[in-house]
């Protein structure tokens, strides 16, 4: 089999990417590459597939293809998968298309919330204090959920039409890093009904659980005191020190009597 999707399943991306594979019954050999080792800070690794050495990867033959988006493009194209995973109208497509660059800067940097509360303190240090790192992750993931409840799923049960799409799993698994690790409040996800409804719908999919117990599984273990995961590696996609996000609202910085995180949580 020359088909191999290098991934691990804590990341959002390498899940979005592991089950479109399965969704569309692609034939494909698992390669886990332990990102809480330094193997993909290593020079050799970024030679052979991929210079920043993030995952996922999808090794074709000689081709490696990167950025989970991506991944997904080429197999939609060369496996001729159902239209609906990237639009069948020029309209859908530019719809889809739009949905997963806004994604890129927004949700996914959003992802920091689950991050930077979860492993963060496991890879730098316990004893080290992530308090802006985390606001700017949910900052920004905040905004994010207000556009996804208002204007993506406005009329829509999925978020680019009325079937599932890339866009669907792209941002779905986002939400699975922050259910696994419970960092969105219950009180958050109330108002959201929309968000709620899309991602119980997306959780029943048969594909995330084979996708997604890992996550659960392990984090939840995590959580409870009853697995420690030891990390070598030092660095982290997702960085920044700043407090406050902006992406959705415009505004770079809020006055100090301004919580925006309270206001949501409140």
């Amino acid at each position: 089999m020359s088909l191999r999707l290098l991934h691990h399943p804590a990341s959002q991306p390498c899940r979005s990417a592991r089950q479109f594979l399965i969704e569309n019954e692609i034939e494909f050999e698992d390669d886990i590459v332990d990102i809480t080792t330094n193997i993909n800070e290593r020079q050799d690794f970024r030679d052979e597939y991929n210079p920043t050495g993030q995952v996922p990867i999808l090794v074709d033959g000689d081709l490696r293809v990167w950025e989970n988006v991506a991944i997904g493009r080429y197999l939609h194209e060369k496996y001729e998968c159902p239209s609906h995973w990237f639009g069948s109208t020029l309209v859908q497509r530019a719809r889809i298309n739009q949905f997963v660059q806004w994604y890129a800067y927004t949700l996914r940097l959003g992802g920091g919330a689950f991050h930077w509360t979860i492993f963060a303190p496991m890879i730098y240090g316990m004893d080290k204090d992530f308090t802006a790192e985390r606001r700017k992750g949910f900052h920004v993931l905040y905004e994010s959920m207000e556009l996804l409840e208002n204007y993506w799923l406005k009329e829509d049960k999925y978020v680019c039409g009325g079937e599932v799409s890339y866009a669907d799993l792209a941002a779905f698994h986002e939400f699975v890093s922050h259910d696994a690790g419970n960092i969105i409040p219950d009180k958050v996800w109330a108002k959201h009904p929309k968000i709620t409804a899309w991602f119980k719908m997306m959780s029943a999919r048969p594909a995330n659980e084979a996708v997604s117990g890992w996550q659960y599984e392990t984090i939840a273990k995590v959580m409870a005191g009853e697995m420690k995961v030891e990390f070598t590696r030092r660095t982290a996609v997702l960085k920044g020190t700043e407090a406050h996000g902006g992406h959705n609202t415009g505004i770079p910085h809020l006055d100090e009597n301004q919580d925006y995180i309270a206001q949501v949580e409140s």
